[in-house]
């Protein structure tokens, strides 16, 4: 008999039944038959799954109202360092606009590679920090370090142009064309498997000889098969070729590398970045459930927001020395203090928010079974079909729920929960709670999901 708990397997059973008593099937079926019917009702299922999906409003609702919940959770903790990081944002934004309109005609006279080099990264820097302040409020906080590390290294670049001068800043702007190159041969190689049209004859020769064009104008070490760097080779005076490790040392940021390092992880697939969050809190002295984040949460947001204050801070003073004015220089003490705000207004709901979270898992830690049951495996995993049918007068989950004044999936508290629940529990069960319908469905969910053969447990 087929898992009750499984649509897929009661399908597969139903159909296989189906065409046994309507003489299609025969009593010992082969493989190739059991595997067109089980094709036929996976198609049938998976395209009934598809259309609850496209219709369930209902679902989409209640995710809304918990996604706003959780907005107001952000701002009552993180409100104050937000509103100054968004603050600093505006400002800095305001302020290359202004360097723009009033430089951009002379530099373009002057053929200023630098302060065009320097528009183009700050204006880039401020979307970033806007990226990065998106997700901050949104409760992503290792997406929004991730977003960091590109904004370092963006001040990274901007910090070595700016020491190196007009030849690096033309070299930089022309680098792309090189880059180009390099990636249509890549995609040439994959434009099938892709299902991509290949790109024409002409534009690779092309590309081909722009490249081509440029190592000659450039030298040969402008030609890093693309790697995103050359165009520092010339005057990176380091070791080796240039590399954003190398550009960090020159421009004297290195000691930016332990976060930067931390950062990579959020970006890669690696061990590190999937098992170690910055969304949850680790307090190593208190024992604390092991938790998967597959959504947002309202921790480790400071370390990604301090940190993008200064970086865009280095970014923006940069542009502002390039071409100095008293009324730009000022505006750079002001940032200044503005930054050390937002550093010290991060680190206030982050100290606050580990406090909470302490007290929080030391309540956790003393808790009862059933608060366990209900918060780290759920009422809706713990009264499945099966269980509501055998142990209460209903004849199925829903059915349950349906007379009940909560959501299954809002059920946390016994002990904070309306009346008319236990009353519903003991005229339909034996049960006189909630708490002891949860109990016995907990003692249910141990024995079919936990190897209890490691433990000294009766079966």
């Amino acid at each position: 008999m087929p898992n009750d708990t499984d649509p897929l397997s009661q399908a597969i059973h139903d159909q296989l039944l189906e065409l046994l008593q309507e003489g299609e099937l025969d009593e010992e079926p082969t493989e190739d038959e059991i595997a067109e019917a089980t094709s036929e009702v996976i198609e049938a299922v998976g395209d009934s799954m598809y259309q609850q999906v496209r219709e369930d409003d209902e679902g989409l609702r209640r995710l809304y109202e918990t996604k706003a919940e959780f907005q107001r959770g952000i701002e009552d903790r993180w409100g104050e360092p937000l509103e100054l990081l968004e603050r600093f944002i505006i400002w800095s934004q305001e302020t290359g606009d202004a360097i723009n309109s009033e430089y951009r005609l002379q530099a373009a006279q002057e053929q200023d590679f630098v302060f065009d080099a320097l528009t183009r990264l700050h204006a880039r820097a401020a979307q970033v920090a806007m990226e990065i302040h998106h997700l901050l409020k949104g409760g992503f906080a290792d997406g929004a370090f991730a977003r960091w590390r590109s904004l370092h290294e963006l001040s990274i670049t901007t910090t070595f142009i700016k020491q190196a001068g007009s030849d690096t800043a033309e070299r930089f702007l022309h680098y792309r064309y090189l880059w180009e190159y390099y990636f249509a041969q890549t995609y040439q190689e994959h434009a099938d498997d892709l299902d991509e049209e290949q790109i024409d004859d002409e534009t690779m020769a092309s590309l081909e000889e722009g490249k081509v064009e440029l190592v000659e104008r450039f030298g040969s070490d402008f030609d890093d098969n693309g790697y995103g760097t050359g165009w520092a080779a010339d005057a990176y005076e380091g070791g080796g070729g240039p590399s954003i490790r190398g550009l960090q040392e020159a421009g004297d940021l290195n000691h930016y590398q332990p976060y930067y390092r931390l950062a990579s992880e959020s970006v890669h697939g690696g061990s590190k970045g999937t098992l170690d969050r910055l969304g949850i809190i680790d307090i190593p002295d208190i024992e604390q459930p092991d938790l998967l984040l597959a959504g947002p949460s309202n921790a480790g947001l400071d370390r990604p927001g301090q940190l993008t204050a200064v970086s865009l801070a280095q970014i923006t003073f940069a542009f502002i020395e390039w071409q100095s004015s008293a009324t730009h220089v000022a505006e750079m003490k002001g940032m200044e203090q503005l930054v050390s705000d937002i550093q010290d207004a991060f680190a206030a709901a982050a100290e606050e928010l580990e406090e909470d979270e302490r007290d929080r898992l030391e309540e956790w830690a003393d808790q009862d079974i059933v608060d366990i049951a209900l918060n780290y495996v759920g009422a809706p995993v713990l009264f499945t079909d099966e269980f509501v049918r055998e142990q209460t007068e209903f004849e199925s989950q829903s059915a349950f729920e349906n007379a009940l004044p909560i959501y299954l999936d809002e059920m946390t508290d016994v002990y904070d929960l309306p009346e008319t629940v236990d009353t519903t529990i003991r005229d339909n069960s034996d049960y006189s709670s909630l708490e002891e319908l949860v109990d016995a469905a907990f003692e249910e969910w141990v024995y079919r999901e936990v190897d209890l053969s490691e433990f000294d447990v009766d079966s």
